[in-house]
């Protein structure tokens, strides 16, 4: 019997034990769960005391924009507060207007806003044309064709009590507009200035491609053939140039060396019977001859040299057409004919074979042999001539 009784209390024992487990358990789950709410609630608490902050800088950043965007652009804000103000006045008198002369309130609600607004309209899409850099001139039209009705329209009904009212209702039509457009303008580049040598660069080009149409054609091909920027139409045309005719700047060709030389030959056997002064210009005609294109050596100007020839001092020079100091300086002269005596054998062995061919010893035919400028050919034949008299010398046609 007493074993029953303890099992029993034993029995109880453990019940109320495994109670208070639950007990404690549910207690520990019921405190869990109240720390999981009060930090869920903690963490939307959070959560929006952070979106409040986030949305306060947002505001606060954009009323710093707007503020920043109103200092920079004073000009096109005040502008813009000016349309409000001209244009609800001026909606408004319009629609006064169109309703005493008998239109519906509706329609005259419609056309008024057809007006005013289509002027706006407009002046967004002249904006933006500006921006793009197409034409304007449509939006143009188009705008003061809108202002200019609804100005019409404000000033008659005005003029109806006061002419100053109609002046002022007219100008709240065409004040916004006007100071709008003003405003545009001054906040766009003016248009750079056409270059003044850009027609007449393309004259000059137009009438290079017509006047030299296979050296244009074969600068094209040069240039086509040739990597992209690494060559200029000028360089292409100089190269496409000394194809062609074989000089080294464009402007001359062989047929005009022809001419060139016949010329200088004709123009020495001119001067030929001259002596003294006469002699140093048939020198300096005869060295401006050689190259006739402007970028030759400017022998006719005060105190330039010449370019420097076999037997001639480099120092020398020519003065023309002044007469003043047209002699050469008597060192350098004599320096010159004592370097052209030197070679005054090689004249006489010219000579000599000219006379078995029958032929006169000539300014020309030293120029060939000697390889000598025929200003010094012409002198030395001169020299020879004097004193070697015997020498046959073609004296009236030295240079033929």
């Amino acid at each position: 019997m007493s074993t029953w009784r303890e099992q029993r209390r034993l029995d109880n024992a453990a019940d109320r034990a495994e109670s208070r487990r639950d007990a404690e358990a549910a207690l520990e789950r019921r405190l869990k769960e109240r720390d999981a709410v009060r930090k869920q609630r903690r963490d939307d608490q959070q959560a929006r005391d952070a979106d409040k902050r986030r949305k306060k800088r947002e505001r606060k950043a954009a009323w710093k924009t707007r503020a920043d965007w109103i200092a920079v652009n004073t000009d096109l804000a005040a502008a813009l507060a000016v349309m409000v103000a001209g244009m609800i006045p001026a909606f408004y008198f319009q629609l006064d207007a169109l309703i005493t002369a008998g239109v519906f309130a509706g329609l005259a609600a419609l056309l008024a806003f057809m007006l005013e607004a289509g002027a706006w309209a407009a002046t967004a899409g002249e904006v933006k044309a500006l921006k793009a850099g197409r034409a304007v001139w449509p939006y143009r039209i188009a705008i003061w064709s809108f202002t200019t009705a609804a100005a019409s329209i404000n000033f008659a009904h005005g003029l109806q009590t006061a002419w100053w009212l109609g002046a002022i209702l007219a100008a709240s039509s065409v004040v916004p507009v006007a100071l709008f457009h003003m405003v545009m303008a001054g906040r766009h580049a003016a248009k750079p200035k056409p270059d003044p040598k850009a027609k007449e660069r393309a004259r000059h080009e137009k009438r290079r491609r017509k006047h030299h149409k296979d050296v244009a054609a074969l600068a094209d091909r040069l240039l086509s053939a040739a990597e992209y920027g690494a060559l200029t139409f000028e360089e292409a045309f100089n190269a496409a140039w000394s194809i062609k005719h074989g000089t080294a700047k464009p402007g001359m060709t062989p047929e005009l060396h022809a001419v060139a030389n016949r010329s200088q030959e004709r123009l020495a056997a001119a001067l030929e019977p001259s002596k003294g002064g006469a002699q140093s210009i048939r020198t300096a005609l005869l060295e401006r001859l050689t190259n006739p294109l402007p970028d030759s050596s400017p022998v006719f100007e005060s105190g330039a040299a010449p370019h420097p020839v076999k037997g001639r001092p480099k120092g020398r020079t020519t003065r023309f057409p002044s007469g003043k100091d047209a002699s050469p300086n008597i060192a350098d002269e004599k320096a010159r004919q004592a370097s052209l005596a030197e070679r005054l054998p090689e004249v006489y062995d010219l000579a000599d074979e000219l006379a078995m061919k029958g032929r006169e010893l000539s300014a020309r035919a030293i120029s060939k042999h000697l390889h000598i400028r025929l200003a010094d050919a012409a002198d030395l034949r001169d020299l020879a001539s004097a004193r070697r008299p015997a020498t046959r010398i073609h004296a009236v046609n030295g240079t033929h």
